[in-house]
């Protein structure tokens, strides 16, 4: 009897004990997520930035320029060559013109030629192109009609064609390499065929040349 009237106090201390044991643990528990959760939420992340302003971007040129011709050729522009001309030409007889071709622009290019002839003499004309290190010399005299004209040692483009009609390739492609700032020199005979007849007596005729530069990939 005496145990059993002991007994059940201990029961009801026990079941006090584990309510404010185990359930306030949870409890305390359940606010400490609750307080984690809202120190995250608050949390700030500094930033930065930094900016790279560039400098100027430039295109390079390709500008092939004839002698001391001040205009660009790839944009159109033509060079009235006055010393290339011959006067009172006799069969047989050649005079030679050179004059250098230049690279002004930065890109490297490799330019080749074509040429066409007009006027009433162009049919008894014939041109030799070359181009190289050697410019052209003459030999003769007018009064003697003796007059001969040669471009010394330069790779031939064309031999003694006539360039009357269509267009005609003097210097073939892929053609002649320049690097920026550097030239070659570009050297023509023109003679009158020595089976050139009387009908082509007092005739004149002229000859245009027209370079075509493209850029090197």
């Amino acid at each position: 009897m005496t145990k059993g009237r002991h007994s059940a106090p201990r029961g009801r201390r026990a079941t006090k004990r584990g309510w404010f044991g185990h359930g306030r643990t949870r409890a305390l528990l359940s606010l400490g997520l609750v307080f984690g959760f809202g120190a995250v939420g608050t949390m700030a992340y500094w930033t930065d930035q930094g900016t790279m302003t560039a400098g100027d971007i430039s295109a390079g040129s390709l500008d092939l320029r004839l002698n001391n011709a001040s205009t660009l050729i790839g944009q159109g522009g033509t060079w009235d060559n006055t010393a290339f001309a011959a006067s009172s030409l006799i069969p047989g007889e050649s005079v030679a013109f050179s004059f250098p071709v230049r690279n002004d622009g930065s890109a490297e290019f490799r330019f080749s030629a074509t040429a066409t002839a007009s006027g009433t003499l162009a049919t008894g004309l014939r041109f030799t192109t070359t181009h190289g290190a050697s410019a052209a010399s003459n030999s003769g005299s007018a009064s003697n009609g003796n007059r001969v004209g040669t471009c010394g040692a330069n790779t031939v483009g064309t031999s003694s064609v006539t360039l009357s009609g269509a267009s005609s390739s003097v210097i073939d492609t892929p053609g002649v390499t320049l690097a920026s700032g550097t030239s070659t020199t570009v050297c023509v005979i023109v003679a009158l065929d020595s089976s050139a007849g009387n009908a082509l007596q007092s005739a004149t005729g002229t000859a245009t040349y027209v370079f075509n530069a493209v850029q090197l990939p």
